[in-house]
């Protein structure tokens, strides 16, 4: 047995064996620990990248407190669940017909615990605590992985391997915190930023520890994403920032409630620019022309694999295992030839070449639901800034992501699925607790306008 296995035995027992007896709110705990341990790949792998991972602890955990509380526990969480169980069947289904079944399977059993993350997550945040302790421990989840990234960045590897941080080797010039390779952790670090953005630049918070918090989850999480010279997440990034800016010129209710943190915002960009701007336009000059160069081959033979198998696909993470049947005798012979026949840069025909058009179908399915639950908190008649610049913020997420994917076949990563769970959860609890206060409101409303009927009587 290995050193981290005996490490994530022992941290389990510890927090989900002995912790728990000793703390006064036990759902608010596996909530912290569900939106935390999952930056950390540890866990007891049994099959093909796939097991027991730390992060499924505490969703266990939720689960059977759900079941056996009082409130009634739902298996189908409307409406972004139902696109969600629906593309694991399917993935499920394509796995009879691939290459390797096993592997597919695997690969299905990703979207299965989220789907259970989900169910839990809108079962258990049901008030705005609920709300702050998921959010700020995926806060403090995001500020450890930048300072992560940032030591690894001065000074190497911090020999943290035992919760996933790869050697030396791997951190030549490219950060990637305690994920698997530097894309992976780019997209996280680009996905959790907008929230940090909005909570810093357009939220009062009551407290200023809050305040000091959210300032430092923004500014640390700009240096560690620019340590991580991703181009597609620092593009996704600040289209995605320029989007939400130019929502909240046109709309009052968006606009900053917090005029100090402007001019520290802009002053922090202009050294930033000044220290860094040249070294960022060196990413997208002839020096890393070759990285991109070699994606259009590999999107010619996506688009044979998908014309091939449109229906079922390949199988989840079977692509790699029939990319040389799709290739033209001149691919095979170029020099490049393994890495045209590597994974696509670009999920949507990853997922459209493994699952098929249905499977993509059911993806964007997925996505456009969580765009659209975000879209009724935001233009819903209930004003709470907290709430709001959240929403806007997991929007400003899913937006990077969105367009990250057209660049990197990063969707298979547990970790970045894991982000989206969350985001989803996150949406829908709010959307729950805006749409009981609404109802609370029309209540008293309706109270108080019978009353003055009586009065005027």
């Amino acid at each position: 047995m290995d050193f981290s296995k005996i490490v994530f035995i022992v941290f389990s027992g510890i927090a989900f064996g002995g912790v728990p007896f000793f703390v006064k709110d036990t759902k608010k705990y596996f909530l912290a620990l569900a939106a935390f341990l999952y930056i950390f790949s540890s866990g007891w792998i049994f099959y093909h990248f796939n097991g027991l991972m730390l992060a499924d602890l505490p969703i266990v955990c939720l689960l059977v407190m759900g079941i056996f509380s009082s409130r009634r526990f739902r298996w189908m969480a409307r409406p972004i669940g139902i696109p969600m169980f629906c593309f694991m069947i399917w993935g499920l289904i394509s796995a009879l017909s691939a290459v390797n079944p096993g592997w597919a399977s695997m690969e299905a059993t990703k979207y299965f615990r989220m789907y259970l993350l989900l169910i839990c997550l809108v079962h258990h945040v049901r008030t705005m605590d609920d709300v702050k302790v998921v959010l700020f421990s995926m806060l403090a989840g995001f500020l450890v992985e930048c300072f992560i990234g940032i030591y690894q960045w001065r000074y190497g590897a911090m020999g943290i391997w035992f919760l996933g941080e790869r050697g030396t080797a791997r951190i030549k010039w490219r950060t990637l915190g305690t994920f698997f390779v530097t894309s992976f952790y780019a997209n996280y670090l680009a996905m959790v930023l907008p929230i940090a953005l909005r909570l810093f630049l357009f939220y009062r918070p009551p407290k200023k520890t809050w305040m000091y918090f959210f300032s430092a989850a923004f500014l640390f999480g700009v240096v560690a994403l620019f340590t991580t010279y991703g181009r597609a997440p620092w593009i996704g990034f600040i289209i995605s920032t320029a989007i939400l800016l130019c929502i909240s010129v046109f709309k009052s209710r968006f606009k900053s409630r917090v005029k100090t943190t402007i001019p520290i915002l802009i002053l922090f960009a202009t050294l930033f620019t000044i220290r860094y701007g040249g070294k960022i336009l060196e990413q997208f000059g002839g020096q890393r022309k070759g990285s991109y160069e070699v994606r259009f081959p590999q999107f010619r033979i996506a688009q044979r694999i998908i014309a091939d198998n449109s229906i079922f696909g390949v199988g989840l993470s079977n692509y790699e295992l029939v990319t040389y049947d799709y290739m033209t005798a001149q691919e095979r012979n170029h020099d490049l030839h393994r890495v045209y026949a590597m994974m696509v840069h670009n999920s949507y025909f990853l997922i459209a070449g493994e699952v098929g058009i249905v499977g993509f179908l059911l993806l964007l399915w997925w996505f456009i639901s969580i765009f659209v639950t975000g879209a009724k908190i935001i233009f819903s008649k209930m004003y709470h800034s907290f709430l709001l610049n959240l929403a806007l913020g997991i929007i400003g997420g899913m937006m990077v992501i969105t367009i990250v994917f057209t660049f990197s076949p990063d969707i298979h990563s547990y970790q970045l699925l894991y982000q989206i769970t969350l985001f989803s959860g996150l949406l829908m609890a709010i959307k729950n607790i805006i749409r009981r206060a609404e109802l609370k409101k029309a209540r008293y409303d309706l109270e108080k306008n019978q009353q003055n009927k009586k009065g005027i009587k």
